[in-house]
């Protein structure tokens, strides 16, 4: 009895100190995970360890005394389990106090993780943050200036290639800042589309003429396919669908050094009524592609087949982006590639429908011929700068540069501009009562930024519109500004299109018409007299050509002007027939020459197509104005409609004459206008007969509306 009395209480015992050893065990290494200051972190861990010492300590008591009784009774061996129950209990409970402990760390090894994770963030937006401000602060001078130079019309043609090419390397570099910078919008969850409704004819021309300048000199043919069944109209994230575009093209040509890269683009009927697929399939000629680099085709940072394509250039950010933006929209990308035979890129974008009109075959044939109205160009001639000498606005910049490009780009809209170099000399300048239009001020500037110097300025009182330039585009940057009592913001490096629609919006939208009329008419005054000196750079306009273009122009002028004097850009009929004349000279302006006027015509036009009533009222005033005085500059004089001779040419004159209509054949043929008005003209420096001359004015005419195929058939006509 003593013996299995003392063992049950001596095994009682070794087991109460192994539960206080695993106990101080786990106490130590949840302070250790905790960092928490004291040994045992909270006084219920104390306690509970104190109530397990003093339990050993019963024990060893009991355990003397079994050893020192020389006979125990049935009491002492049910006192005997109870102390060993105690100790199996106190071990159970210990185990399961680890347990809860190892929880408690995994829960504190989570939290450490999730703060390390969001410092991290952190650490990676304001990297972000600065690289965007350090890299757009002199791309802005790099891009503004290039931009001011380019708007001069009297460039050296050899200058103004190298101004083209500095913008265009200056731009894609944006490029690959902009990607980064979406990446990063991207894996935090902060990019978000903006659905709107788009032109699909514009999106894929716009794309296809962008893509076109890749080619660049390899022997690479660019073929476009538009199905005539693709809705003309569709609702979506235009910018990111053109994205895609781009990333798909731009490595089609990349990796595509000679045969074909095809852009095929068609609809897919829909699951939902309300919707269509539009289909975008992008293949090439290339270097193809394994199974395994297909599988890495989408990775951050890789670059496809590095060893091959050392001098390629690229961030390997495009794909992964790509295949992101697919997938916000709940699109589908496929990828088929063959080593050595090309590969084939198939996107399916779900998109709202927003009406039943198609593109038509039409549009379609002249989509696939790269010959589209309103073909894009570069984004600094793709808008009307509106004349606007009764605006003020003042420039808030540390910069100087950045001012001086602020000030180049608004030099085009007559505006007075003032600037100030600090956010004190700004609130300096409002304390004195000076108030603008609008204040255009710079984020990032010391001491005083330009966040807290709006601040200060709206306790001031001054209640004009503010708006902030930016190089931190990065995502939730616009809710900042707007709280800070900003109107609008535009990043930098400025883009000409934001600038123009805030000018539009803040200063021009809110003058009386009799105001704008005046400064129209004050800039089409002031061209007219700077004309004459602007147009000894450009090529002569063939008079012929010229006095035909004038009677066109008279005609449209005419109608244009009652439809302007009487408001009727609402009328069916009226839009109708000012559709139709300002499409007439957009192309006759165009072929002589004064590609302003034909863009400002090409906006009326898409403008009436729109049924955008409001810009036609503010526009088509000043675009009279300034056609009507362009029509005056390029009428010909009396004695310029040219030489006649009733008599019967020479047989030398008549060869000369078949020579010239035949090369006129041939260059409208290949839709070769320069070669044809060149032929024309020196027909015209010699003396014909009536039906000759005749003739010659009706190729001229045509000439004049790019008819290539009635001028082909008006001198078979006269040749066989």
């Amino acid at each position: 009895m003593r013996a299995l009395c003392i063992s049950l209480v001596a095994t009682g015992a070794i087991i109460m100190l192994f539960s206080i050893f695993k106990y101080c065990k786990a106490l130590i290494n949840l302070k250790a995970s905790m960092k928490s200051k004291r040994l045992f972190g909270d006084w219920i861990y104390a306690v509970c360890l104190i109530m397990m010492l003093f339990f050993l300590v019963g024990y060893v008591i009991c355990l003397a005394g079994f050893t020192t009784q020389d006979a125990p009774d049935m009491q002492d061996l049910l006192i005997a389990c109870i102390f060993f129950c105690g100790a199996i209990f106190v071990f159970a409970m210990i185990v399961m106090i680890r347990r809860m402990f190892s929880a408690m760390i995994e829960n504190s090894n989570l939290t450490v993780a999730r703060e390390v994770a969001e410092q991290s963030n952190k650490a990676k937006s304001d990297f972000l943050s600065n690289m965007s401000h350090e890299i757009r602060t002199p791309m802005n001078a790099i891009l503004g200036i290039t931009e001011i130079q380019l708007l001069g019309e009297t460039l050296d043609p050899g200058v103004k290639e190298a101004f083209d090419k500095i913008y265009t390397s200056g731009d894609m570099l944006l490029g690959i800042i902009n990607d980064i910078l979406d990446l990063s919008k991207i894996e935090a969850g902060k990019l978000e589309l903006i659905i709107d409704k788009y032109d699909v004819a514009s999106l894929i021309n716009d794309t296809a003429q962008l893509n076109m300048m890749r080619i660049a000199g390899k022997p690479i043919k660019f073929e476009l396919n538009a199905s005539e069944d693709i809705p003309s109209a569709l609702e979506g994230d235009e910018l990111r669908v053109k994205q895609i575009l781009n990333n798909l093209l731009s490595n089609a040509f990349k990796y595509t050094a000679e045969g074909t890269v095809r852009l095929s683009v068609y609809p897919e009927a829909g699951s939902d009524p309300g919707h269509i697929t539009l289909v975008l399939c992008v293949s090439d000629t290339g270097q193809g592609m394994t199974q395994e680099q297909i599988g890495k085709l989408f990775d951050e940072y890789s670059q496809f087949n590095l060893e091959a394509n050392k001098t390629t250039e690229g961030t390997g950010l495009g794909m992964s982006i790509t295949r992101n933006l697919i997938h916000m929209m709940d699109g589908s990308i496929n990828v088929e590639s063959e080593p050595g035979k090309g590969s084939v890129f198939t996107v399916r974008l779900t998109q709202r429908l927003t009406g039943s009109e198609v593109l038509g075959r039409d549009l379609a044939e002249n989509l696939e011929k790269f010959n589209v109205a309103g073909t894009m160009q570069m984004k600094r001639v793709q808008i009307t700068r509106e004349y606007m000498p009764y605006g003020k606005v003042l420039v808030v910049d540390d910069v100087e540069t950045n001012i001086y490009v602020a000030k180049g780009l608004m030099a085009p809209y007559g505006l007075e501009v003032d600037a100030a170099d600090s956010g004190y000399a700004a609130i300096d300048i409002v304390k004195q009562g000076r108030e603008y239009d609008i204040v255009f001020m710079d984020h990032m500037m010391p001491k005083l930024d330009g966040i807290e110097t709006t601040k200060i300025i709206r306790e001031l009182g001054y209640a004009s519109p503010i708006v902030a330039l930016t190089a931190n585009a990065i995502a939730g940057q616009a809710e900042v500004f707007f709280e800070s009592g900003f109107d609008d913001f535009i990043s930098k490096p400025i883009d000409i299109r934001q600038l123009n629609i805030v000018l539009n919006r803040l200063i021009r939208d809110k003058q009386p018409p009799e105001v704008l009329e005046a400064a129209r008419s004050q800039k089409a005054g002031a061209e007219a007299a700077q004309a004459p000196l602007a147009d000894k750079g450009k090529p002569e306009v063939d008079p012929m050509i010229a006095g035909i273009f004038a009677r066109d122009a008279e005609r449209s002028l005419a109608v244009l002007r009652e439809i302007c004097d009487q408001g009727a850009y609402d009328r069916q009929e009226d839009l109708r027939t000012y559709i139709i004349n300002t499409h007439g000279m957009k192309s006759a302006l165009a072929n002589v020459g004064e590609t302003g006027l034909s863009e400002h015509a090409a906006r009326l036009e898409a403008a009436g197509r729109e049924g955008d009533v409001a810009l036609m009222q503010d526009e088509t005033p000043a675009f009279l104005v300034a056609l009507r005085a362009f029509v005056d500059a390029i009428a010909p004089k009396p004695d310029d409609s040219g030489r006649d001779d009733s008599g019967e040419p020479t047989e030398e004159a008549l060869e000369f004459l078949s020579s010239k209509l035949r090369t006129i054949r041939s260059a409208c043929e290949e839709y070769d206008e320069v070669t044809a008005e060149t032929a024309l003209s020196q027909l015209r420096d010699n003396a014909w007969p009536r039906q000759t001359r005749e003739l010659l004015e009706v190729i001229a005419e045509h000439l004049l509306h790019s008819d290539f195929d009635e001028v082909v058939k008006a001198v078979d006509e006269h040749i066989y």
